[in-house]
């Protein structure tokens, strides 16, 4: 019988960390075949007072790391490229509320780390800003999940985000991604892939 592994990740859609983090994840789950591996995904929120409609992009960095956020974001490019990824920070306008697509992401279900992909794409290759309900929309149907925008599974979506912000906070959580590998290991950080594998095979055998 093959091991089973849960892995919960706490994750924001805007924060370019989660989005390698997922990507070392997948290189490091990709080494360890015959596991079988559910993924739950648990919003979070690194900006929880941005308005509904988001704010400027450019007014967010500064507000938020000053000067310094050329070097940064510079160093997270850098770190994106080695995961594969192509970031294009300069076409995002505008820093979303991402809480409408965390509650998407979740009334998703088994398809939630799925479609969590490509609302990444959209956001940081695309510059989209995803908080939009017609981006949503075209994102939803290209993935063939227009049906989670319906408003019961969505109410229920908002519930169960509340819960993964009250959870986060429990468990301390002030930072994203943040791993738990069959609620015994957890891992705070966007680790490199030995780091990962070692909590992963860890998990497994406990």
């Amino acid at each position: 019988m093959n091991p089973k592994l849960k892995i919960e990740i706490f994750a924001d859609i805007i924060c370019p960390w989660c989005y390698i983090g997922k990507k070392r994840l997948e290189k490091a789950l990709s080494e360890r075949p015959d596991i079988e591996v559910t993924i739950e995904w648990k919003g979070f929120l690194l900006n929880p007072s941005i308005p509904q409609y988001g704010i400027d992009r450019r007014q967010y960095l500064l507000t938020k790391f000053g000067h310094a956020a050329s070097s940064v974001y510079s160093r997270i490019e850098q770190a994106g490229k080695l995961s594969g990824i192509e970031f294009d920070f300069d076409a995002i306008e505008r820093t979303p509320d991402s809480r409408s697509v965390h509650e998407l992401i979740i009334a998703a279900g088994s398809d939630g780390y799925r479609l969590s992909e490509l609302f990444y794409q959209a956001y940081f290759l695309d510059g989209k800003d995803i908080s939009n309900s017609d981006i949503q929309e075209e994102i939803l149907e290209s993935s063939y999940l227009s049906q989670i925008s319906e408003l019961k599974k969505i109410t229920e979506a908002k519930k169960i985000l509340a819960s993964d912000l009250t959870q986060a906070n429990h468990l301390g959580i002030d930072g994203v991604p943040f791993f738990v590998f069959n609620s015994q290991i957890s891992l705070a950080g966007a680790h490199p892939e030995h780091i990962l594998l070692t909590a992963i095979d860890t998990a497994v055998t406990s």
